[in-house]
């Protein structure tokens, strides 16, 4: 995913949030419940590519995002996240790792990589009982925010949304 805008701006965060939910089929066609909180200063943003999932942009001053645009925040499951969350499960690290911490529960560990020229903070994990494997909740955004103050803003909603993440298979499904 490339940005169209490429200039950094300073971050400011909403005081409220809201809660992002989908539902996706997992194995055995059995629907589950995605859901997890997001800063108001994020909104969401259709995407077009089936590698990203609950895309939100920040856009503190609009109705909605834009596919394209950065900061944002999702759930991703293209190449360069699958196979770093994959190298992680089989040797406890992965190549391209700028900072990484080990987690336990249902996050393997939370990391920063380069992403197509810019930043990826995420979290990897399995979804769906493990059906979705080497996914990531990702916040990805410019290089230029790399060890400021506004990166700390970024890195908080996404640990904030992480904190928040649930997931519930459906009744009946």
């Amino acid at each position: 995913m490339k940005a169209y805008q490429t200039k950094e701006k300073d971050i400011i965060l909403a005081s409220s949030y809201h809660m992002a939910e989908d539902e996706i089929y997992g194995e055995d066609d059995g629907k589950y419940r995605i859901s997890f909180r997001v800063n108001d200063a994020f909104k969401e943003a259709k995407s077009h590519a089936s590698e990203v999932e609950m895309l939100h942009t920040y856009a503190p001053a609009d109705e909605y995002g834009r596919e394209g645009e950065l900061p944002c925040l999702a759930i991703q499951i293209d190449d360069k996240v699958y196979d770093a969350v994959e190298e992680f499960k089989e040797t406890g690290t992965f190549s391209g790792a700028m900072e990484l911490t080990p987690l336990s529960g249902r996050f393997y560990f939370k990391a920063k990589m380069e992403y197509y020229g810019d930043i990826m903070y995420f979290y990897g994990l399995d979804r769906c009982d493990g059906f979705w494997e080497n996914n990531g909740l990702c916040m990805v955004y410019q290089k230029a925010y790399l060890g400021t103050e506004q990166e700390k803003k970024l890195m908080q909603v996404l640990d904030e949304a992480v904190g928040s993440y649930q997931e519930e298979r459906k009744e009946g499904t």
